[in-house]
C-alpha cells in the first residue's frame, strides 16, 4: 500500500514494489516506475498508481439457451497491466495526495469492462445449445470461447491489459430447472447405489451360502468319518468275535479230538479188558465145564446111596457156612431103601 507523509507543505510518497507510479507535473509525465519513494510538492503534482501484480475479477453472465432457459455463467478472469502508462490514460488511477488511496474505483470499472467483453462469447455459445447440453459440457467450451475472444480483442491490448487466464467456476440455472436436470442423474445414481447395495447383499448372501455349504460339507465329512469309524469298530468287533469263536472252536475241536482219543483209548482198553475177561471167563467156564463134565462122568454109574453119601459129606465140609438145613425123611428114605436093596441083591 502506498504511504504518504506530510512535512509542512511538502509530501513524501513511498510505493510498494508491485505498484507503478506515474507522476505528472503541469500536464507532463515527469516520473514513473515501480516502488518509487520521493518528495514532491502537492500543489503542482498529479500521481497515478497502477498495480502490476496479477489482478482478478469475478462476474456473472445470465443468458438464455436455445430452449429458452436461463443460464448463469460465473466467470473468473485473471489479468495483468503490461503497459501501466496506457492503462492510466484509459482508466482513472489517480490517488489522493492526502491519503494515498484511489480517488475513483478503477478496478471495479474494469470488472464491468471484462464482463462486457466476455458476454458475446457466452451468449453465442448458449444460444446454440439446450440447457442440458450447456450443463453437461458448456463450462469448458465457454471458458475456451471467452479466452480466445479476449486474447484477440484489440480493446484489451489498447488498454495495456493482458489476459492471464479465464475460468468458468459454475454454470447455473434456476433451482426448479436444476432439480429437473439433476433428477435423471440423481435417479441413476440412486439406482447405482441401490444396485451396489443389492450386490453387497447378494455377495453377503453368497458368502453366507458358501459358509453354510462349507459347514454342511464339514458336518457331512465328520458324519462320514464317524460312520467309517463305527463300521471299522464293528468290523474289528466282528473280527474279534470271529477270532474268539475260531479260537474256541479250535479249542473245542482240540478238546473233542482229545476226548475222542481218550474215549477211543478207553474203549480200546475196555475192549481189551473185556476180551481178556471174556477169555478168562471162557477159559474158567471151559475149565469148570470140563471139571463139571469130568465130575459128572465120574459120578456116572455111581450108586445113588454113594452119591448121597458124598453129598452129605460135602455138606458136612461146609456145615460152618450153612445156617439152616432141612432133611426130610423122604430124601433119606428113598436113598436108604435103594442102598439096602442093592446090598440085598448082592
Amino acid at each position: 500500500m502506498t504511504t504518504l507523509s506530510k512535512f509542512g507543505f511538502l509530501r513524501h510518497i513511498r510505493a510498494q514494489s508491485n505498484e507503478f507510479l506515474l507522476h505528472y507535473k503541469r500536464g507532463q509525465l515527469v516520473r514513473k516506475g515501480h516502488g518509487l519513494a520521493y518528495w514532491f510538492n502537492p500543489l503542482s503534482a498529479a500521481i497515478a498508481k497502477v498495480p502490476t501484480e496479477d489482478c482478478e475479477t469475478t462476474f456473472l453472465l445470465k443468458e438464455r439457451t436455445a430452449d429458452f432457459q436461463e443460464a448463469g455463467v460465473q466467470c473468473v478472469v485473471q489479468y495483468r497491466f503490461v503497459d501501466p502508462q496506457r492503462a492510466a490514460q484509459r482508466v482513472n488511477f489517480s490517488i489522493s495526495l492526502d491519503s494515498g488511496s484511489w480517488i475513483d474505483k478503477p478496478l471495479e470499472k474494469l470488472d464491468d469492462f471484462w464482463a462486457m467483453k466476455a458476454r458475446p462469447a457466452a451468449r453465442e455459445y448458449l444460444a446454440g445449445v439446450t440447457i442440458i447440453e450447456a450443463a453437461r459440457t458448456g463450462a469448458d467450451r465457454i471458458r475456451r470461447a471467452i479466452n480466445d475472444l479476449l486474447a484477440a480483442d484489440n480493446a484489451v491490448r489498447e488498454m495495456g491489459l493482458n489476459v492471464v487466464g479465464v475460468q468458468v467456476v459454475a454454470l447455473t440455472t434456476t433451482p426448479e430447472l436444476a432439480k429437473a436436470i439433476e433428477a435423471p442423474t440423481r435417479e441413476s445414481l440412486q439406482q447405482k447405489a441401490d444396485e451396489a447395495v443389492f450386490q453387497r447383499r447378494a455377495l453377503a448372501v453368497e458368502k453366507e451360502r458358501a459358509i453354510k455349504e462349507n459347514e454342511l460339507a464339514t458336518q457331512i465329512e465328520i458324519a462320514r468319518r464317524q460312520e467309517d469309524l463305527i463300521a471299522r469298530t464293528a468290523a474289528n468287533a466282528m473280527l474279534e468275535v470271529k477270532t474268539q469263536n475260531e479260537r474256541q472252536q479250535a479249542k473245542a475241536e482240540a478238546d473233542a479230538s482229545l476226548a475222542a482219543l481218550a474215549a477211543e483209548s478207553y474203549a480200546r482198553d475196555v475192549r481189551m479188558k473185556s476180551a481178556a475177561d471174556a477169555d478168562a471167563r471162557r477159559a474158567i467156564g471151559e475149565a469148570d465145564a470140563a471139571s463139571e463134565s469130568a465130575r459128572i462122568n465120574a459120578w456116572r454109574g455111581v450108586e445113588p446111596a454113594v452119591a448121597i453119601g458124598f453129598a452129605v459129606r460135602a455138606g458136612l465140609d461146609k456145615v460152618e457156612s450153612i445156617h439152616h438145613l432141612n432133611i426130610t425123611p423122604d430124601m433119606l428114605g428113598e436113598g436108604l431103601t435103594s442102598l439096602l436093596r442093592n446090598r440085598a441083591g448082592k
